[in-house]
C-alpha cells in the first residue's frame, strides 16, 4: 500500500490527479484501499492501481508521462507495462500484415479457393444432380417389362444400364459447369484500411 504522493512523484504527475484517478477507480474498479477518518483515501494498493491503469488508461498518456517525468530525464527510459501492451499491438499488427500478404501470395499461385464461388458451384452441381435422379420414375415401365420377361436377373442388368446412364448424364453435367465456369474468381475488395 502507498500513498498518492509516491505514486505521483514516481510518475511525474500532481497528487491531486493521482487521488482523482484513485477515487473513480476504487468507486468503479473496486481498487483497495485505505481511508482515514474523514472517508479521504490514505494510501491504496499499487500493483491493482498498475494492472487497473494500464486496462483503462490510453497508453499513449500513460507512455508520455512517463517519458516526460523529471525523474527519468537523463536516463534511459522505462519500459512499463502499458508501453510493453502497445508494443504488443504493434507486433500483433505487423503479424497480421504478414500474414494477409501470404494469403494473398497463395490466392495469386491458385492454391486457395473462394468460399462464396465453390458454395454457389456445389448449389448448382446439387440442383443439376437432383434433377436427373428425380427422372428415375420415368424408367419403371422399362424396368418392369425387364422383370416380367427375365425376372430378378433382368431386373438387375436393367438397373445396372440405367445406374450407367445416370452416372454417365451427371458426369457430362457437371463437366459442362466445369467448362462454363471462369478460370479465375473476381478480386474480393478489401474492406480494410
Amino acid at each position: 500500500m502507498v500513498a498518492p504522493a509516491h505514486v505521483a512523484e514516481r510518475d511525474g504527475v500532481t497528487k491531486q490527479a493521482v487521488t482523482k484517478l484513485v477515487r473513480d477507480l476504487a468507486e468503479k474498479s473496486g481498487l483497495p484501499v485505505e481511508r482515514d477518518g474523514r472517508g479521504r483515501i490514505v494510501r491504496f494498493s499499487l500493483a491493482h492501481f498498475d494492472h487497473l491503469r494500464e486496462r483503462f488508461a490510453s497508453s499513449e498518456k500513460v507512455s508520455a508521462a512517463r517519458a516526460s517525468s523529471p525523474s527519468s530525464a537523463g536516463s534511459k527510459p522505462q519500459s512499463g507495462p502499458a508501453e510493453n501492451s502497445r508494443d504488443e499491438a504493434l507486433r500483433q499488427e505487423a503479424w497480421l500484415k504478414v500474414g494477409r500478404e501470404r494469403l494473398r501470395q497463395q490466392e495469386v499461385a491458385g492454391n486457395l479457393v473462394r468460399a462464396d464461388m465453390l458454395a454457389e458451384a456445389l448449389v448448382r452441381a446439387g440442383r443439376e444432380i437432383q434433377s436427373t435422379v428425380a427422372r428415375l420414375p420415368n424408367s419403371a415401365d422399362d424396368l418392369a417389362l425387364a422383370v416380367s420377361k427375365e425376372g430378378a436377373h433382368g431386373l438387375r442388368v436393367a438397373l445396372r444400364e440405367k445406374a450407367f446412364e445416370v452416372n454417365t448424364k451427371i458426369a457430362e453435367l457437371l463437366a459442362n459447369l466445369a467448362v462454363q465456369a471462369r478460370e479465375h474468381d473476381p478480386a474480393i475488395e478489401e474492406t480494410e484500411a
